[in-house]
């Protein structure tokens, strides 16, 4: 086992003491990993991370105080927005609605991913303007109702609509009406 792969293990268990815990933000690997995978982030120690440029991992940590999630949302840096889109619930209220929102496509598209979503965010995303989001709903949204899936299958882009055709069997030929 590589030093990078101990130091990583040695930040995610639980009962490690907070002065190690500190000591380890300083490998960029352990970072990394107390970031991600760490339940017991004080304020303190996530103001750290985000300054020591690990925000991104931070924003992939479903623990992470609803406050600071929401402040990782408003992030200028697309793949912090992505790692917020990709773990987040509705905490804080009406952010997941906010990220479908987001100007970059790939925000919107690791929204997509999420199975976390009241199921309106995943149907709005169905007919978002950017293919890859509609793609990212086709591979992460198997249950679709009916009218998505039709809308998906009945596509303008061709890869759109080859996607749908292998991902959702078609509705019957008298349901189309």
């Amino acid at each position: 086992m590589s030093l990078d792969a101990e130091l990583s293990a040695l930040a995610a268990q639980e009962d490690l003491p907070v002065d190690l815990v500190w000591r380890l933000l300083r490998h960029p690997v352990a970072r990394r990993s107390v970031a991600l995978r760490r339940r017991d982030l004080t304020e303190q120690l996530i103001e750290e991370i985000i300054e020591l440029g690990s925000a991104r991992s931070l924003a992939a940590n479903t623990s992470v105080p609803a406050d600071i999630r929401a402040r990782l949302a408003e992030h200028p840096e697309p793949s912090v927005r992505c790692g917020v889109a990709a773990s987040v619930a509705d905490e804080p209220p009406g952010l997941p609605a906010r990220l479908a929102d987001d100007p970059d496509s790939s925000v919107r598209s690791f929204l997509a991913m999420n199975d976390h979503l009241p199921p309106e965010l995943p149907a709005r995303l169905a007919s978002d303007p950017e293919p890859s989001v509609r793609s990212s709903i086709i591979q992460y949204w198997r249950d679709a109702p009916d009218w998505v899936r039709r809308a998906l299958l009945t596509d303008a882009d061709p890869n759109i609509r080859r996607a749908s055709v292998s991902a959702y069997v078609p509705p019957a030929a008298d349901s189309w009406r």
